[in-house]
C-alpha cells in the first residue's frame, strides 16, 4: 500500500490521538482554582487563544499550500508539544497565555492541512466522492478520543492537577509520529511571485466573488458558534444547578460522543433530507438546545447541550465536503484556513462579552440572548446558501 492510500487511516490515526484532549473537560476548574481566574478572564483567556489561532490561521493555511499539507501538520505537532510543555509548567496567568499562544500557532497550522490533504489523497485514487464519508469518520474518531480522555479528565486532576497536561504532551509526540509517516500527495504547488497578492485574491474571491463558496463559510462559522460559545460555560452551568463535580468528566465524554455520532450520520442524513433538510434539522437543534439551557434550573438541565453537540457533528461533513468541493485545487487549506479564521474573530468579539454577561446576570439570560442571536443568524446563513446554490443551478443551466 502506497503512503498516499495510507493517509485517510493515518490522519484519522493522528486527529483521535491529538483529539484525546485529558486538559480540557478540567480546564474551567484549573483556571478557577489552580490559576486564579474569574469566568471574565477565563473566557478572555479562550478569546486570546482564538486571537492567537485567527492571527495565524490564514496565513497557515497559505504556507500549507505552499510548502504541503504534510509537512505543515509535521510543524504543527512539534510546535503543539512546545505548547502543552508550557501548559504543564504553567504557574499564572502570564504562563497560561504563553502556552496558548504556542498552541495557537500550532492548531492554526493543522487547521486547513488535515482536510487538504484527506480530500487530496482521496481525489488521487479517483475516491474524491468519498470525502464526506472519511471525513465523518475522522470526525468521529476524534470525538470518541476526546469522550474517552474526558472520562479519565476529573480522576487525572484529582491525582495532580498537572497529570492531565502532562498525558496530553505525550499523546501529541504520539502525532508527531503519525504526521512522520504521512505521505504527500502529488499535487504540485503552483508558482507564486507576489504572496500577498496572491492571499488578497483568495481573500476576495471567497468572500466577494464567490457567493457559494462564501454561503458555505457561513454557515460553518455559525453553526460552529453555536455550539462553541456554551461550551466553557457547561461546567459552571451543572455545578451552579447543583450537579456534583464528578459528573464533569462523563458529562464532556457524553458531549464528544453525540458529536461523534452526529459526524456518523451526518452523510446518512444528507442521502435522506438532502443539504436544506440536514440544515433546518440543524437549525432546530440550535433553538432547542439554547431554549432549553435557558428554561432549564434542574441539575441535569446542561443534557440540553447535547442537543448542540450532536448537531455540531451532523453539519461539519456534508458542509465541510461542499467547502473541499468548491475550494480552488491550489488554495484549498487557505480558504479552510480563512474559514476557520472567520469562527475565530467572531468568538474574539463575542467569548468576553458572553463572560462578562454571565458573570453579571448569570447563565440563563445570558443563554436566552445567545439562543435568540445564533438561530437569527442561522436562519440568514440557510437563506443565503439557499439563494447561492439556486444562482449557481441557474448558471449551469445557461
Amino acid at each position: 500500500m502506497s503512503s498516499v492510500q495510507r493517509n485517510p487511516w493515518l490522519i484519522c490515526a493522528h486527529h483521535a490521538v491529538h483529539s484525546a484532549m485529558f486538559p480540557t473537560a478540567i480546564f474551567p476548574l484549573f483556571w478557577t482554582r489552580d490559576i486564579g481566574m474569574s469566568v471574565a478572564t477565563m473566557m478572555s483567556v479562550q478569546a486570546f487563544f482564538s486571537l492567537s489561532i485567527a492571527l495565524f490561521e490564514f496565513p497557515s493555511g497559505y504556507i500549507a499550500d505552499r510548502l504541503g499539507h504534510r509537512r505543515a501538520l509535521v510543524l504543527a505537532s512539534g510546535a503543539i508539544v512546545v505548547g502543552w510543555a508550557l501548559y504543564a509548567l504553567a504557574r499564572g496567568l502570564w504562563s497560561v497565555l504563553a502556552a496558548e499562544l504556542v498552541l495557537g500557532v500550532g492548531f492554526s497550522l493543522v487547521s486547513g492541512a488535515d482536510a487538504g490533504l484527506l480530500y487530496d489523497s482521496l481525489r488521487e485514487q479517483g475516491k474524491e466522492h468519498e470525502f464526506a464519508r472519511w471525513y465523518g469518520r475522522m470526525r468521529s474518531a476524534a470525538q470518541i478520543s476526546s469522550g474517552a480522555a474526558a472520562l479519565l479528565a476529573g480522576f487525572l486532576y484529582a491525582r495532580w492537577s498537572r497529570l492531565p497536561f502532562v498525558l496530553e504532551l505525550a499523546c501529541w509526540v504520539v502525532a508527531l509520529g503519525i504526521a512522520l509517516r504521512l505521505g504527500e500527495t502529488r499535487r504540485a504547488p503552483a508558482r507564486v511571485d507576489d504572496h500577498l497578492g496572491r492571499m488578497r485574491a483568495i481573500v476576495r474571491d471567497a468572500l466577494l466573488r464567490r457567493p457559494d463558496l462564501r454561503a458555505v463559510m457561513l454557515l460553518s462559522v455559525v453553526f460552529a458558534l453555536a455550539a462553541y460559545l456554551p461550551t466553557w460555560l457547561m461546567a459552571l452551568y451543572a455545578t451552579e444547578a447543583g450537579a456534583d463535580v464528578a459528573w464533569i468528566g462523563p458529562m464532556w465524554a457524553v458531549a464528544s460522543f453525540t458529536t461523534a455520532i452526529g459526524a456518523m450520520v451526518s452523510e446518512g442524513a444528507g442521502r435522506r433530507l438532502g443539504m436544506t433538510g440536514t440544515l433546518l434539522a440543524c437549525l432546530a437543534l440550535v433553538a432547542a438546545g439554547y431554549l432549553g439551557l435557558a428554561l432549564s434550573h434542574h441539575a441535569l438541565g446542561f443534557v440540553f447541550y447535547f442537543l448542540l453537540t450532536f448537531m455540531r457533528g451532523l453539519h461539519m461533513p456534508l458542509l465541510h465536503h461542499e467547502e473541499q468541493r468548491l475550494a480552488p485545487d491550489d488554495d484549498r487549506a487557505s480558504c479552510v484556513s480563512l474559514r476557520s479564521f472567520l469562527f475565530r474573530a467572531a468568538f474574539v468579539l463575542l467569548g468576553p462579552v458572553v463572560g462578562l454577561g454571565v458573570d453579571r446576570h448569570g447563565h440563563r439570560p445570558v443563554l436566552w440572548v445567545a439562543g435568540a442571536l445564533m438561530v437569527a443568524l442561522t436562519l440568514v446563513s440557510i437563506g443565503l446558501f439557499r439563494a447561492a446554490a439556486r444562482s449557481s443551478a441557474q448558471v449551469d443551466r445557461a
